[in-house]
């Protein structure tokens, strides 16, 4: 059963948080990030998502609320008027998000009043040449979420967060939170719920998957008898569950109660740290019988290592190498294009040079033209002129 998920963006902030939780812990995989970032921010982001954040510098921005880095023509002077509306929101003691809908203070954010600050800034630091027109404004308060639509949302999303949470926190006695009931009955889920954990840790321990030769032989047998649950509405592969049951551990291993809290009763929650627990437990003594059954000679060990070492280095030239042939690849495709550019440019050059020749002969044609018709009337009436003066008169005619 699949759902449709509509997009989800992180802020400029949650995504210097998912960063720097992926420099502590550098061994969690993307989907146990992915999960870490919805217990953290309450939205989903897909694996490649996470994959492109993590792998990305730290961003810094005047406004750490923004999903995403702009930046217009001038950013030290937007940096300074962002400035200039935080100061101003703090003397007045209100939220910035706020300023727009508070009858009191619109002033603040009104159009004409930045226009006038922002072009006193740009007249202060590039001179008396550089101005921004009202429709930078408009664009300038969409970059740094201070629009009137972008307000409004916020404001209407967080008065429906506070509602939902107050619902949960005042309970019917003898019935279960809203949120909770909702999140464990709803049939459309698409994460895992307490009560979910409980089936699924409940079948690992029956099924054991760290003990098969291939681990996802048993991961898959573990999905198989969860799909035979009715009270089982995830469509989950055998991977999702290997990391789920990965991400479980690591919350425990961290003291993360909160995250194990989420979406389930206070039952549920004591059944889950036990289940956990005993998971852990079977894992490591697992792992131990493995390491003293395996472990090699010091010896081979030390044979394996030089070869493991050189085969860390060939993949990772393989993988320069392969930088290296993408950025030429990236530098050609640029090349090539200002080559198409320089010839399109010139093109139109030369056409337009053409036709510009073109109506300069067809006008100095009509000039000749012109001419020769001035001269030709001109011939024709000497030729009568002549024609006259040669022609006997009357008089002459009878004297003959």
């Amino acid at each position: 059963m699949t759902t449709n998920r509509s997009r989800h963006h992180l802020t400029i902030a949650d995504k210097n948080r998912l960063r720097r939780h992926h420099r502590q812990h550098p061994e969690l995989t993307q989907e146990q990030l992915r999960e870490w970032a919805y217990a953290e921010f309450g939205q989903w982001v897909a694996r490649s998502t996470v994959g492109h954040i993590v792998r990305a510098p730290e961003e810094a921005s005047a406004n750490p609320e923004a999903t995403r880095f702009q930046s217009g023509r001038y950013p030290d002077m937007e940096q300074e008027l962002y400035a200039y509306i935080v100061d101003r929101a703090t003397q007045m003691g209100v939220d910035i998000k706020r300023l727009e809908g508070n009858s009191g203070t619109g002033s603040v954010l009104s159009d004409s009043e930045l226009w006038t600050k922002a072009n006193e800034i740009l007249k202060r630091t590039r001179g008396s040449d550089e101005s921004v027109s009202v429709a930078w404004v408009h664009r300038f308060k969409k970059r740094h979420g201070l629009h009137r639509s972008q307000l409004k949302r916020a404001a209407e999303m967080e008065e429906s967060v506070v509602e939902h949470v107050d619902a949960v926190q005042v309970p019917v006695e003898g019935t279960e939170p809203a949120r909770k009931r909702l999140a464990t009955d709803s049939g459309n889920r698409s994460h895992f719920v307490s009560s979910d954990d409980v089936l699924l840790l409940t079948h690992v321990l029956a099924v054991k998957p760290w003990g098969f030769p291939y681990v996802m032989d048993g991961w898959q047998q573990v999905m198989e008898k969860l799909r035979t649950e009715e009270s089982f509405r995830l469509d989950k592969t055998a991977g999702a569950c290997q990391a789920r049951v990965n991400l479980l551990l690591s919350h425990l291993k961290l003291g993360n109660t909160t995250a194990l809290r989420k979406s389930g009763t206070e039952e549920e929650f004591n059944r889950k740290c036990a289940l956990i627990a005993e998971v852990a437990a079977q894992v490591d003594a697992f792992e131990h019988s493995q390491n003293e059954n395996n472990s090699p000679p010091v010896a081979v060990e030390a044979a394996v290592s030089p070869v493991r070492l050189e085969a860390n280095g060939v993949l990772d030239l393989a993988q320069e190498r392969e930088r290296m042939a993408q950025r030429r690849l990236e530098l050609m495709e640029r090349k090539m294009e200002r080559e198409l550019a320089a010839q399109k440019r010139h093109s139109e050059e030369q056409v337009a040079w053409l036709e510009k020749l073109h109506r300069e002969q067809q006008q100095i044609q009509q000039e000749q033209h012109a001419q020769l018709l001035n001269t030709i009337q001109q011939q024709q009436a000497m030729m009568l002129e002549l024609i006259k003066s040669l022609a006997p008169t009357g008089s002459q005619g009878e004297e003959m």
